[in-house]
């Protein structure tokens, strides 16, 4: 009888066992349960805009910016803050290093409503004209410290970004641009203060 019971409880503990196991092994949730999702994320050419210029004046010449374009959509009915982290991998073909310059920089939006969103960020078309042709582009989402979207151009299952230590300064959000006037209703508020908002 005690044989019998032992084996009872053994089967039952190995059951329970396989039950934690399989429990503990769901793969994560879908995109749509998440609080944001990256609907695209491309890189481009962008000519410096031209507003409207006063009787007399002459416009200056147009030269050509790196322009990152982030459509996005968030589930929550409302999000106090989104930081987006943006790497832009160049090649140094000029300078003592002649090799990979990795830039990043940070745009935090603050009272994000429910819906579809755009960010964007931008390389100076000097930066361009002293580094060379941009290589590739990555965007990362955070909220609340945590980690919830990313996105690389082109695509890739390796974070290529962890390779280099990256520069800071030289990628700029919409407001530190000419670019901070088009589309404005388009974006979400910057935090003033923030990393890359000042």
């Amino acid at each position: 009888m005690r044989k019998r019971s032992c084996g009872l409880i053994v089967v039952m503990i190995l059951f329970m066992a396989s039950h934690v196991l399989e429990s503990t092994a769901q793969p994560p949730p879908p995109a749509a349960s998440r609080p944001v999702d990256i609907r695209a994320m491309k890189g481009g050419k962008a000519i410096t805009p031209q507003y409207q210029l006063l009787k007399g004046q002459a416009m200056a010449r147009t030269r050509e910016w790196f322009q990152i374009l982030t459509q996005y959509e968030t589930d929550p009915e409302w999000m106090d803050e989104l930081t987006f982290t943006y790497y832009v991998l160049v090649r140094d073909k000029v300078g003592p290093q002649k090799g990979p310059v990795l830039f990043r920089g940070d745009v935090t939006y603050v009272t994000i409503q429910e819906g579809k969103h755009m960010s964007d960020m931008y390389l100076h078309p000097s930066t361009l004209a002293r580094y060379g042709e941009v290589e590739a582009v990555a965007v990362l989402v955070t909220f609340r410290g945590q980690l919830v979207a990313m996105e690389s151009q082109p695509a890739s299952n390796q974070r290529w970004w962890e390779q280099l230590a990256p520069v800071e300064g030289f990628l700029l959000n919409r407001m530190q641009t000419p670019f901070a006037m088009i589309d404005f209703d388009n974006y979400e508020a910057i935090k003033p203060g923030a990393a890359g908002g000042r």
